[in-house]
């Protein structure tokens, strides 16, 4: 039997800490959501979800040419858990066997990342597969589909990290270092401006100029 896997890109926060759209930030030249959803439609899934929330009507726009499925949460004031049930129900209606679970404020994510994870669960339906960074388990998370009506049970701003914690036994571990930096503030993003900023040193020093002019 042919296994189908769904990618729920959770982007619906208000990001309140970080006082503007994280969504909307540039990032490598582009809006970081679109750089997130192009990342994840490379490795080609069966279906590609993109919840919104907070910002739904600027962020549509810098996706719409994406080939992704935009879902907006009414209720994304309540809390991710919302965001997560949306998203697994739509990958329930196009009959995924299981589900990756992506931040839309990862700035490192890449294709690679995405793809161990679609590797790693060989169509299996009772795997939970999760990163890990700085020694805790965190996005992105795969779940195969015995694992819905738990997800879609979660509730206010329980994530799925939560239900993780409870299960450490039957997890997969996908070791990835740069997940760490999410951007929920002005910190944050410093820290993203100041690795950037190394990178384009190290592109220049070596006759590349990848990041171009508008990082």
């Amino acid at each position: 039997m042919q296994r189908r896997t769904a990618i729920v890109i959770l982007a619906a926060g208000g990001s309140r800490r970080l006082g503007q759209p994280k969504q909307l930030l540039p990032v490598l030249g582009e809006p970081l959501l679109r750089r997130v959803v192009k990342m994840a439609a490379e490795v080609r899934p069966d279906h590609l979800i993109v919840v919104l929330g907070s910002s739904a009507g600027e962020c549509v726009p810098v996706i719409k040419d994406c080939d992704a499925d935009i879902v907006v949460n009414p209720f994304w004031e309540s809390g991710l858990a919302g965001s997560i049930r949306i998203g697994v129900e739509r990958a329930e209606e196009e009959k995924a066997d299981s589900v990756l679970l992506l931040l839309a404020d990862q700035p490192w994510l890449s294709s690679e990342v995405i793809q161990r994870f679609l590797d790693r669960m060989r169509g299996q339906t009772d795997l939970i597969i999760s990163a890990r960074y700085n020694g805790i388990l965190g996005a992105p998370m795969m779940f195969g589909s015995d694992w819905f009506p738990r997800l879609k049970n979660l509730e206010g701003d329980q994530g799925a990290r939560s239900l993780v914690a409870k299960e450490g036994g039957q997890v997969e571990v996908i070791d990835w270092s740069e997940g760490a930096l999410d951007l929920d503030t002005p910190e944050d993003l410093a820290s993203l401006m100041t690795g950037l900023e190394s990178m384009h040193r190290s592109l220049t020093l070596s006759g590349k100029s990848e990041l171009g002019d508008d990082w």
